[in-house]
């Protein structure tokens, strides 16, 4: 049985580790990186901000790092192909939102005004054409689809009425009736779906068309949002992207029945 370690040599091993720590942050030379250690809006390709986002917890550590740095960092893939009709779609997350408890008190006691943005913001990137869009989640969504697959919110809306799906997996009727009306130019790899949807469940979620894109939720459709005016808490630099670049054209396959 290995012998067990005294407090005290864990605290000193602790203290070791924090002053060798100490030592390379100390001998890191400058950040020279394309993205910086802070909040910007700037398009930046995927490496560029992870390079960053790592180079900021070298230097100050995880604890409180999405709230102390407000930088982008990786979130939960969103496209869990990656590539669909010639683009990639890679999502980030920003934390703006205010801590009040931290702000200098007034007078009263009370914190002062801030001018925080205020909000957890969401950065979707084609890395292919250097596009960006940042809002929220269901935002970043819609933008990039007006960007990779212009024309989708022209689609048949699949109805509330048919059971999309059972046990997991496309029910055989939506099947058909999407089958029935979907294009046949629609009915390929990365293709989204639009469904109606409404409540509580409108979260655009991936993987969950035929063709392994989007289960859009037909709310996107009562506002859409140019592409270039993404919807954020306040108002920030423009955010824009280069001219949508055409589709690249696939033939279509038949759905399992």
């Amino acid at each position: 049985m290995p012998k067990q370690r005294r407090p005290a040599e864990g605290q000193l091993a602790f203290d070791l580790d924090t002053m060798i720590h100490e030592a390379d942050v100390a001998a890191a030379p400058p950040w020279k990186g394309p993205a910086p250690l802070h909040f910007t809006t700037d398009y930046h390709r995927p490496s560029e901000l992870e390079a960053a986002w790592d180079h900021w917890i070298f230097l100050h550590g995880h604890f409180g790092s999405y709230a102390r740095s407000h930088m982008w960092h990786p979130a939960s893939p969103v496209d869990p192909h990656g590539e669909a009709n010639g683009h990639s779609l890679v999502s980030f997350t920003a934390d703006l939102r205010c801590d009040r408890w931290k702000h200098e008190e007034g007078e009263d006691g009370r914190p002062l005004p801030c001018a925080c943005v205020g909000d957890l913001l969401h950065q979707g990137i084609c890395e292919p054409c250097e596009w960006h869009a940042i809002g929220t989640e269901a935002h970043i969504v819609e933008a990039w689809h007006d960007h990779a697959w212009p024309g989708w919110r022209d689609l048949p809306v699949v109805p509330a009425h048919i059971e999309t799906r059972n046990q997991g997996k496309l029910s055989k009727k939506a099947l058909a009736w999407i089958r029935d009306h979907y294009p046949d130019d629609w009915q390929i790899d990365g293709a989204p779906l639009i469904t109606d949807r409404g409540g509580i469940g409108t979260r655009h979620v991936p993987g969950y068309s035929p063709w392994g894109g989007f289960d859009i939720s037909s709310t996107a459709l009562d506002d859409p949002a140019p592409v270039d005016q993404p919807r954020i808490a306040r108002r920030l630099p423009p955010i824009s992207g280069p001219v949508v670049s055409p589709p690249r054209m696939s033939g279509g396959h038949a759905l399992a029945p």
